[in-house]
């Protein structure tokens, strides 16, 4: 594939000026990154052990009842019941105390099937809601660089 004379020209061009490869660099890196923005940047876990079985609700719908809940609508891991669900392999005394009932499977008080959940590196979506316990805008923190 040959270039027309004047592409050739702007081509050269391009090379020549250093700022234009670093931006497009930087642009390109950037573009890259957006692909995977879900799993950079989400209010679901990217993967959660669960009894004994990998669920990845990042990518697939799990309801809450997947999980020992009541609800068959997707489950809110952000909520203390359903990661009380999930970490004491679906207790169902997590519906009503979870902190407690927590706290007694740590102590060994409860016999459970322990789970775990990995999260993105960052918490949030761009449509969660976060209550920051301040007016905003905020001066950037651990748990919100931007």
């Amino acid at each position: 594939m040959r270039l027309s004379p004047l592409n050739q020209r702007r081509w050269r061009n391009f090379r020549a000026n250093t700022r234009a490869r670093w931006s497009l660099w930087i642009f390109s890196v950037l573009f890259v990154l957006s692909l995977f923005a879900e799993f950079i940047a989400n209010e679901r876990p990217l993967v959660v052990q669960y009894r004994g079985d990998l669920y990845f609700p990042v990518i697939n719908f799990h309801p809450e009842t997947d999980f020992g809940g009541e609800f068959a609508t997707e489950a809110v891991f952000r909520d203390a019941e359903v990661q009380c669900l999930v970490e004491t392999g679906g207790h169902q005394d997590c519906l009503d105390a979870p902190r407690a009932t927590r706290d007694s499977a740590d102590a060994g008080e409860i016999d459970t099937e322990p789970g775990w959940m990995i999260w993105p590196p960052i918490p949030y979506s761009y449509s969660t809601v976060n209550d920051i316990g301040r007016a905003a805008p905020t001066p950037p923190d651990s748990d919100h660089l931007l």
